[in-house]
Parts: structure tokens; C-alpha cells; sequence
């Protein structure tokens, strides 16, 4: 019984640290990729080149772009405008 409890802890301790090496990785001069939590609502964040506003529970959804970069926020966001409906519609029943 030692020997598997010995084994799970090693093969947890090898993952945590593979998991952890992979995070740590992540992070650069330029962009950061760290791990945070919600902690309270909104605030504002800012860098050199970049603002984040947010608030928890707000929706933020549509296009947002600067000079350089675009953000697409939302799970259907863009879905919109590549496809358009123009009114009257006419759809076949086929083979009717």
C-alpha cells in the first residue's frame, strides 16, 4: 500500500510540475498570461500599448479595434456580419 501512495504522489508532483513549468512559460516582456482571480467587480487595466476595462457581470460584446489590433468579445460575436438576411425571404421546401 506504501508503494502506490509513494507512486501517486510522485506522478502528482511530476504533473504539478509540468503544469506549472507551462504556465510560467507563458509569460514574456510583452504579453502576460498569468493566472488571476475575480475579486470584486471591475476596474481598469493598462500597459504601455493596451486598456482592459471590465465589469463582472456586464456584458461586453461587438468588435472593438485600435490601431493595430481587433478584439471580437462574446460567443457569437462577428456572427452577425457575415451573414445577412435581405427581406422578402423566399426559401425552397425541397423536393416539394
Amino acid at each position: 500500500m506504501n508503494k502506490r501512495i509513494l507512486a501517486a504522489t510522485a506522478i502528482l508532483v511530476v504533473a504539478t510540475s509540468i503544469v506549472v513549468g507551462v504556465a510560467v512559460a507563458q509569460v514574456s516582456a510583452n504579453y502576460d498570461l498569468s493566472w488571476h482571480v475575480i475579486g470584486g467587480g471591475g476596474t481598469r487595466s493598462t500597459s504601455a500599448n493596451y486598456v482592459a476595462m471590465g465589469t463582472i457581470g456586464q456584458a461586453a460584446v461587438g468588435m472593438i479595434s485600435g490601431a493595430s489590433h481587433e478584439v471580437c468579445a462574446g460567443f457569437w460575436c462577428g456572427a452577425g456580419e457575415k451573414c445577412r438576411i435581405y427581406l422578402p425571404l423566399m426559401l425552397r421546401n425541397y423536393p416539394d
